[in-house]
């Protein structure tokens, strides 16, 4: 291609070139409506580009910017679309794309990349004139090559996804863009067929109906409210807010007898419900009133029996006070006396119950005169509620989960439940069990290193269930720290924790009787160059061998890197070019 800086050959020369060269292919064009204004099946060369270069020299930039100029699609804020196919010498990944308000279309190019196609969508941010298609980011200067072809550039049309949904209509496909508001116009209310004119009785139409936007009848219809003025009679507004209608089907109900009031709360009886139980219609004092007459109350049934009956009941009332004659506290006797008492009252004090008129004795108030035994509380754990003031209406035997063992370390609970209901009883003998240390407890494992078994002969009928009754302690003064070989109490990795006049170390293990030496506190006094710390976290140790590692040139110098040669021996030691190269 005239274009073109140069062959694939003068690779050492591209090195020193801040623009990028192409090369043609021989191709057809690799995408429909493809708008690159230049060879788009040739290759393009960005090898040694700094950050910001077009890739495109100087004539080849020219002739892109001219040849969309000629593109009238190609304008601020249009969506288009790039795609290309990249390899790449590189070792990392970098972007590039078109200069313009922080970049457009921008594309990134993988690490090593091979026939890999690339592509992006995006917004025109600079005109024609402006186009430059520019290495954006990555290092500053590329150290190898990124080789582009098969270029595709085309604006995006609407016909390419869908955007139109529920209460839209799509544009042509040939229509540029790439969102809903571009690509897509809104329904109005006459055609949206949810709508439905806003026909029925509850809805009607909103101003400019044939010209709103909308395609349901919340955004395009007013809703009819329901009007009391619609119920005649036997008919009453509905009891609710917000109702939509315009018919006494939709906003009214019958009216019913539970709704009014009688002439007179106690001489009037008010009739809700008909013989079968259904509610009784009506809403005047004929269809929903009748007499209440004193012959038909049973003062009997007064609370705390306060009434009673009187010899010859007569005239209309349906209250007590009305109807019968009074009971006093006075002329009645609490029975039983182990579970009432007379409460101090007036003497007119109305009454004919012992609830009226006594004291309770409640049971959750006695004391039992048997310590084994206790007041009972209910299921749910409240108070219980029976009446009573001695043992035998009040109490009953304890049960043995509220019993403790008089030594938990010798005894253990028996079952709590006994033959599907739970134990009673308050005492050793009844609610415990004996523990022996045989049976209850592995000194090896009860606490790590720091016990050992008694003797069989002792541990016979032994109780306990403890480290301290069961068995012998290990004590660290008979324990040597791990590395320390001449049991000095200080080895490489561990010194010995010191016992006390108040206080003897236990245990059998470096974690029990020693403390630790950590790497991370000893230096060592060999060349740094030459030794480096080991990594391991909470590594231990006090000398070079335990802490340090060797530093080879073979792991730490690229001499040729350098400008200078690697050594021959891959046992050398060193991190520096002076001790590494030749």
């Amino acid at each position: 291609m005239a274009s073109a800086a140069m062959k694939l050959g003068a690779w050492p020369f591209l090195m020193c070139l801040s623009w990028a060269a192409k090369l043609r292919g021989t191709s057809e064009p690799l995408c429909s409506g493809n708008q690159f204004p230049l060879d788009a099946a040739g290759k393009y060369h960005a090898a040694g580009l700094a950050r910001g270069e077009d890739l495109l020299n100087a004539k080849d930039l020219a002739d892109f910017q001219e040849g969309l100029k000629a593109v009238a699609d190609w304008a601020v804020p249009v969506a288009w679309h790039l795609s290309v196919t990249v390899n790449s010498s590189l070792k990392e990944a970098v972007k590039f794309g078109f200069a313009g308000r922080g970049g457009f279309l921008m594309i990134t190019v993988p690490a090593e990349a091979a026939g890999i196609e690339v592509s992006a969508t995006g917004r025109v941010a600079a005109g024609a004139s402006d186009a430059s298609f520019q290495y954006r980011d990555g290092p500053q200067v590329l150290n190898g090559d990124v080789i582009f072809k098969n270029f595709c550039l085309r604006p995006l049309k609407c016909g390419e996804k869908e955007f139109c949904g529920e209460g839209w209509t799509a544009k042509p496909p040939t229509t540029l863009g790439n969102s809903r508001l571009e690509c897509c116009e809104a329904i109005t209310c006459k055609d949206a067929a949810e709508v439905g004119g806003c026909n029925g009785t509850a809805w009607t139409k909103r101003p400019n109906f044939d010209q709103l936007k909308g395609y349901t009848r919340d955004q395009c219809c007013q809703p009819r409210l329901c009007d009391g003025s619609l119920c005649g009679p036997g008919f009453k507004a509905k009891n609710a807010t917000g109702l939509q209608g315009s018919t006494t089907e939709e906003c009214c109900e019958p009216a019913f007898c539970h709704e009014m009031k009688c002439p007179s709360e106690t001489e009037y009886i008010l009739v809700t419900h008909e013989a079968d139980g259904k509610p009784r219609r009506g809403n005047t004092e004929e269809e929903c009133c009748k007499e209440a007459r004193c012959t038909d109350l049973d003062c009997g049934k007064s609370a705390n029996l306060e009434w009673r009956n009187k010899t010859t009941p007569s005239g209309l009332g349906s209250t007590f006070a009305e109807c019968c004659d009074k009971n006093f506290c006075a002329d009645f006797k609490c029975s039983p006396s182990s579970q009432w008492k007379p409460k101090a009252l007036p003497k007119l004090q109305q009454g004919g119950s012992n609830q009226a008129c006594c004291q309770a004795l409640s049971c959750k108030d006695y004391t039992c005169q048997d310590p084994k035994k206790m007041v009972p509380k209910l299921p749910d754990g409240r108070p219980s509620l029976a009446l009573g003031s001695t043992d035998s209406e009040c109490c009953e035997l304890k049960f043995c989960k509220d019993y403790t063992c008089s030594d938990a370390t010798k005894c253990s609970k028996k079952p709590l439940m006994e033959e599907g209901s739970p134990r009673r009883g308050f005492d050793d003998e009844t609610c415990c069990e004996e523990i022996f240390c045989e049976n209850s407890i592995d000194c090896e494992r009860a606490d790590g290193s720091k016990w050992r078994s008694k003797a069989p002969k002792v541990l016979l009928g032994l109780q306990g269930s403890t480290v301290q009754q069961c068995c012998d302690a290990n004590f660290c003064a008979d324990y040597n720290c791990s590395t320390d070989a001449q049991g000095t109490g200080h080895g490489t990795k561990w010194y010995k924790k010191a016992d006390t006049n108040q206080y003897r170390y236990q245990g059998s293990t470096d974690a029990d009787c020693c403390l630790p030496k950590y790497c991370a506190t000893y230096e060592t006094k060999l060349p740094l160059t030459k030794w480096k710390r080991r990594r391991a976290v909470g590594l231990l140790g006090s000398t070079d061998a335990e802490c340090y590692e060797e530093r080879r040139c073979v792991e730490e110098v690229n001499c040729h890197a350098l400008g200078a040669a690697n050594a021959t021996d891959e046992h050398r030691l060193g991190s520096t070019r002076e001790e590494c190269c030749l």
